[in-house]
C-alpha cells in the first residue's frame, strides 16, 4: 500500500510540475496543442499510478517527452506566425459594427447562444448594444460595446483622472505582505501606526490596500469596512 501511495505522490507530483512549467494556469489559457498534451500526460500517469507492476520511469520518460515537445511547439508558435496559425489558430471576428457575422460562426459551429454568453460575460447585457466581438485562438469570446453606447472616458471629457495603478495590498487574512509594503516606500511600524488610530492590529484586520491615490481600504475581520487617507498622491511610488 505504501509504495502505491508514494508512486501516485511522485507521478501527482510529476504532473503538477510539469503543467505549472507550461505556463498556463486555466484551461482557458490553453492552446490546442496544449491542452491535447494535458490529457494525453493525465493518461499516461494514470496506467503507472493503479499498476505497481508497470515501471515507474514508464510513466516518467513520456511525460517528460511530451514536455519537451511541448516546448519546442511553443517556442515554434512564437518565432514563425505560420506555425502558430497551424497550431493555434486566428482570432476571427463574430460581431463587426453591430452585424453578426453568421459564416464565422457556421465555421467555428458555434451557436448564437454562445455568442450571447460571451458578450454577456464581457458585460454586455443587450446583444444590439455589442459593435465587435472577436473568437480569441485560445476558445475566449471578447466583446466591445458600440461607441454610441459606451460611457465617455475622461479623456474624452477633458477631465485629467491623474495616475491610476495596481493597488498594493498590505494585508491579506491578518498577514502584513512585507514585499508590496516595501514597494509602497513605508515600514510595518507605519503600518502598524494608522491601525493603531482605528483600534486595530494587522491580526485583527482581514484584508488592507492602498490605491495609487493614497487612499487605504481596510476590513476587520470583526465585520465591516472603512476608507482612511495613508498617503499623499504626490508620495505614491509605486
Amino acid at each position: 500500500m505504501l509504495t502505491v501511495f508514494l508512486r501516485a505522490a511522485i507521478l501527482y507530483a510529476l504532473m503538477v510540475l510539469v503543467l505549472r512549467a507550461m505556463g498556463k494556469r486555466q484551461l482557458a489559457g490553453l492552446q490546442p496543442f496544449e491542452l491535447a498534451t494535458t490529457i494525453v500526460i493525465a493518461d499516461l500517469i494514470s496506467t503507472p499510478m493503479g499498476e505497481v507492476s508497470t515501471p515507474l520511469l514508464h510513466g516518467v520518460l513520456p511525460v517528460a517527452a511530451l514536455f519537451v515537445m511541448q516546448g519546442i511547439m511553443s517556442v515554434l508558435c512564437v518565432k514563425f506566425d505560420k506555425v502558430r496559425s497551424i497550431l493555434s489558430g486566428r482570432p476571427c471576428v463574430l460581431v463587426s459594427k453591430g452585424v453578426i457575422n453568421e459564416r464565422e460562426l457556421a465555421k467555428l459551429c458555434i451557436g448564437v447562444t454562445d455568442l450571447i454568453e460571451g458578450i454577456r460575460a464581457a458585460g454586455i447585457l443587450n446583444p444590439a448594444e455589442c459593435g465587435t466581438a472577436v473568437m480569441e485562438s485560445n476558445g475566449a469570446i471578447t466583446a466591445f460595446p458600440r461607441s454610441s453606447c459606451r460611457a465617455p472616458s475622461n479623456a474624452e471629457m477633458g477631465v485629467d483622472a491623474g495616475y491610476e495603478g495596481l493597488p498594493m495590498i498590505l494585508i491579506m487574512d491578518g498577514n502584513v505582505q512585507r514585499a508590496n509594503l516595501a514597494q509602497t516606500g513605508r515600514d510595518e511600524a507605519w503600518l502598524r501606526a494608522l491601525l493603531a488610530g482605528k483600534n486595530l492590529t494587522p491580526k485583527e484586520t482581514f484584508f488592507a490596500c492602498v490605491d495609487t491615490q493614497g487612499m487605504m481600504t481596510v476590513q476587520p475581520k470583526n465585520g465591516g469596512s472603512f476608507v482612511l487617507r495613508a498617503l499623499d498622491p504626490a508620495e505614491v511610488r509605486w
